[in-house]
């Protein structure tokens, strides 16, 4: 087959140009399906032709005729992130594969948030908590319209990262745009080095385990396993595990957790990629473990792994999936060396589905019982409290637990004049912030308080959608719920 290539007027196109050009046709020409009719591979290969030309031809009137002289190899590598980003956020261009393989080994700082491309913008999924990012106010589904005072709009997801990261100590400013903010948010943030806990735990309530994972790593299992231990040995009623705002992580980490509350060989996801026989089954591994009636929260931030751990609790009625509606990212991509031997190209080839055949990439999600947290604005309201004189004092005069004090103090005989006086502080508490405009709910005001206290069951037992969890679980033990 020949290929004809015209130029209008009398340049030439760059020999560069030609031979990528060339290259490009004959891979989209090998990697048509073998499945369709000849009719169609011809329709397909004229089509082809016809774009290439076309690209051909704008390539020679920017050579010929653009104000600026532009560097050929910078012109085509612009072609190739477009058309990559054409296809989807997360396929990517790689002019050097040995540069790529070291920053993904290496330990960067960072803002301690993860993003990911929602609507063809640039979202936050997940802020850290305790983490700059976190701490400067970042929400999970903040747009992040600009970095260092260049939009974002045309920027790959990979490009974002690399700006956002940098030298611990150093600063990078961004723009958000916030949903109901009237203007834009502009944000200069120190980056740190990020040290994230895979697994915490705990135990909460009347004896119910309670297990948050932040991130899916090669550890996570025998961390989730050490819990199981110790919660064995409380005789817990039931487990809370929270993946909210948790971006995802290994593959394989997820299929272990949901193992460890699935039956042996039940299927935990599948990755459907192009063409028949692409198909991929993830089952639970052949160990049956204790039975413990569960709970599965989730949020906007949950993502990728966590979406499926939840879908396939959801899909096998294993438990209930409480909170949010999830992120939605669940695509399987591959890197492929290029002949040059320098370069290479990431590409989305498969997507995951739930056991039932949910697609998590389109549709996340969706919660069993969907369960409020706080709003923004009261979050917001929340975060300024970190460092507050105010709160600060109120803690140091009444103990670091005077949550369980507040608890007994409303529940307390009328003549009982220290717990009046300890509603009376909170009550004064209350107010003087509220002449501040910090103006938050009686659980509002508590959650604020349990993050500044030293005792971890603070935050635990006064977060609304725990509480709602916990009140399920009493439900299900209620009715029995066995597998």
């Amino acid at each position: 087959m020949k290929l004809l290539i015209t130029n209008s007027g009398s340049h030439t196109l760059p020999k560069i140009c030609f031979h990528i050009l060339v290259s490009v046709f004959l891979i989209s020409s090998f990697l048509q399906p073998t499945w369709g009719s000849e009719k169609t591979a011809e329709e397909s290969d004229s089509k082809m032709l016809e774009n290439i030309a076309l690209l051909s031809e704008i390539l020679g009137q920017v050579k010929q005729n653009h104000v600026d002289t532009p560097d050929s190899k910078e012109v085509i590598a612009g072609a190739i992130n477009g058309m990559l980003r054409e296809l989807d956020p997360y396929s990517q261009f790689i002019p050097d594969y040995l540069e790529f393989q070291t920053q993904n080994q290496g330990k960067y700082a960072g803002l301690g948030m993860t993003i990911g491309i929602r609507e063809d913008m640039l979202t936050v999924i997940t802020p850290f908590k305790n983490n700059p990012a976190a701490l400067a106010g970042v929400l999970n589904g903040d747009i992040i319209s600009q970095i260092e005072g260049e939009s974002t709009a045309t920027m790959s997801l990979t490009d974002a990262v690399d700006r956002l990261r940098g030298e611990p100590g150093t600063s990078v400013s961004i723009t958000i745009i916030r949903e109901n903010e009237s203007r834009p948010i502009e944000l200069t943030i120190t980056r740190e080095v990020i040290r994230i806990p895979s697994v915490e735990q705990n135990i909460i309530g009347d004896k119910i385990g309670y297990i948050k994972i932040n991130q899916f790593l090669d550890t996570t299992a025998d961390d989730v396993d050490n819990a199981f231990d110790a919660f064995n040995a409380q005789n817990v009623r039931g487990i809370i595990l929270d993946l909210r705002s948790n971006p995802g992580g290994l593959l394989s980490s997820a299929v272990e957790i949901a193992s460890d509350f699935l039956a042996p060989g039940q299927l935990v996801v599948y990755s459907q990629g192009k063409g028949p026989g692409s198909r991929d089954n993830f089952p639970a591994d052949g160990i049956k473990r204790e039975y413990f009636p569960l709970i599965v929260l989730v949020n906007g931030g949950s993502a990728s792994a966590s979406e499926i751990v939840a879908g396939a609790v959801k899909d096998h009625k294993r438990g209930l999936v409480m909170g949010g509606k999830t992120f939605g990212k669940a695509s399987v991509q591959r890197v492929f060396r290029l002949r040059n031997g320098k370069s290479a190209v990431k590409l989305t080839v498969a997507s995951y589905y739930t056991p039932n055949g949910g697609d998590i990439e389109k549709i996340g999600i969706i919660p069993d019982v969907e369960t409020e947290w706080f709003s923004r604005s009261e979050r917001l309201m929340q975060l300024k409290l970190q460092n507050h004189e105010k709160v600060k004092t109120f803690i140091e005069e009444n103990g670091d637990d005077v949550l369980n004090k507040l608890t007994d103090a409303e529940h307390a005989a009328r003549d009982d004049e220290q717990a009046a006086r300890l509603r009376q502080n909170y009550q004064r508490l209350g107010d003087a912030l509220t002449e501040e405009q910090i103006i938050l709910s009686d659980r509002g005001l508590k959650y604020a308080l349990a993050e500044i206290t030293e005792t971890p069951q603070d935050e635990l037992e006064h977060d609304p959608q725990i509480v709602a969890a916990m009140d399920q679980l009493k439900v299900l033990e209620l009715f029995g719920n066995q597998n």
